[in-house]
């Protein structure tokens, strides 16, 4: 006869939970350290020797990001009904094969073709899958878990972008996509078929409260089951997508560029990765240092200071890249880079619950990844027409400022939803 394990205190290692926050961190820092962190540093090397402009290469993201983003609904489906285990096994193969066959590309069509075929299965292994992961094991440190889990974007930009630069400068940017497709197998197979468990009922633990104490909000939002075609029928829905693609298309956009800007300004490949590696390990520990204070913080609020932290650091570059400008630069970026990707998971699953929140998420994306699709080709259209990033980051400020409109806008939208459920519950509807 099998006996149910007792719910097991909430501290690692002993509440299996962390361990899928963990799993999820590793997730993150994989994927986006071979697409995401890498894809800027491509653009010098194929200009070079393929002839290629800026604006044809970054064409070629922009279109991997909104087929990444398309996916999302199809990914967020399967997971919600068949797990994250099956999905990240599903993407693993072929993603590693659409990394070999870029290395050894020879003309621009077939460099969009592998593009846009590693979007479709990459996604199998990146944001809906390893959020859906967190938000299923945890309710009461939702937040905490989620920045522990999203700490691995920042992890891979602090390993994955030295590494392929030295690659890249030691041995070329073909030995780059080919190491890429490596990491994907020697990092997503094991963790897939050994470590990952679809949710606590799997092993028969329950995630205890954080506190003695039961919240009745929390309570309340923990049973909030929206279905994809009621979430979209919401404003809140809609104004947490466009918040989120706005800063994408501000926050990602420059991360993509920050390389080649940074040369443009002056500084050797050497150097301007160094300066992201070293924004990345510093907001990478401030994501988990400041864990907690996603519980605390409302996420909408979290979202405004981080648009206007990032915007603030952005015109501070654009004013002036003399060294003790970077400096502060640093920090500040780092500051509001910390949390930026939580905001969203975490909005989706207060407003909509878990029950569908891979549908609701991916579907979310879909708009929100479509500000990070556009964001590098509108940057490198101006940049080719201008001749520098000045226009571009002017760009990103703006985007930045219309970002935290709409966080605000999710306060009254997102109370009068709530007062609606309570409406219904009350007339026993």
């Amino acid at each position: 006869m099998r006996v149910k394990a007792p719910a097991l205190p909430l501290r690692a290692p002993s509440y299996y939970g962390w361990w899928m926050a963990l799993a999820s961190m590793g997730a993150l820092a994989v994927s986006s350290g071979v697409s995401f962190w890498s894809f800027g540093l491509y653009l010098e090397p194929l200009e070079r020797e393929m002839g290629w402009s800026r604006s044809q290469l970054t064409g070629a993201i922009s279109l991997t990001t909104a087929v990444s983003a398309l996916m999302g609904p199809v990914v967020g489906w399967w997971v919600d009904r068949f797990g994250v285990r099956s999905a990240f096994l599903l993407g693993t193969i072929p993603t590693a094969i659409s990394y070999f066959l870029l290395a050894g590309i020879g003309s621009l069509w077939q460099f969009y073709a592998l593009m846009l075929a590693g979007a479709v299965v990459r996604t199998w292994l990146m944001n809906v899958p390893a959020q859906a992961l967190v938000s299923r094991w945890f309710m009461w440190r939702r937040g905490q878990a989620l920045s522990l889990a999203n700490a691995g974007l920042g992890l891979g930009g602090f390993i994955f972008t030295p590494a392929l630069v030295y690659i890249m400068e030691t041995w070329g940017w073909r030995q780059a996509f080919a190491f890429s497709g490596l990491a994907v197998i020697g990092y997503f197979l094991p963790v897939a078929l050994l470590l990952v468990k679809d949710s606590p009922g799997q092993l028969g633990v329950e995630e205890p409260p954080a506190r003695p104490s039961t919240s009745p909000s929390r309570a309340a939002a923990g049973t909030v089951s929206y279905r994809l075609h009621e979430a979209v029928r919401t404003p809140v829905f809609w104004s947490i997508a466009g918040a989120q693609g706005l800063l994408y298309l501000a926050q990602l956009s420059f991360l993509i560029h920050a390389v080649p800007f940074l040369r443009s300004e002056g500084l050797s490949p050497g150097g301007a990765a160094a300066l992201v590696s070293a924004i990345t390990a510093l907001y990478t520990v401030l994501r988990v240092a400041m864990g907690r204070v996603t519980d605390w913080v409302p996420p909408r609020m979290l979202g405004v200071g981080i648009a206007t932290l990032q915007a603030m650091a952005l015109g501070l570059v654009l004013w002036t890249t003399a060294p003790p400008a970077l400096a502060v630069f640093v920090p500040v970026w780092a500051l509001g880079q910390a949390n930026g990707s939580v905001i969203e998971p975490l909005l989706i699953g207060r407003y909509f619950g878990v029950a569908h929140f891979g549908a609701v998420l991916g579907a979310s994306g879909v708009i929100s990844t479509m500000g990070f699709a556009i964001g590098p080709f509108l940057a490198s259209a101006l940049y080719d027409a201008l001749g520098d990033y000045d226009a571009a980051l002017l760009m990103f400020i703006g985007a930045f400022a219309a970002a935290g409109c709409c966080y605000l806008l999710v306060g009254p939208l997102g109370r009068r939803l709530q007062a609606r459920e309570q409406g219904a519950a009350s007339r026993g509807v």
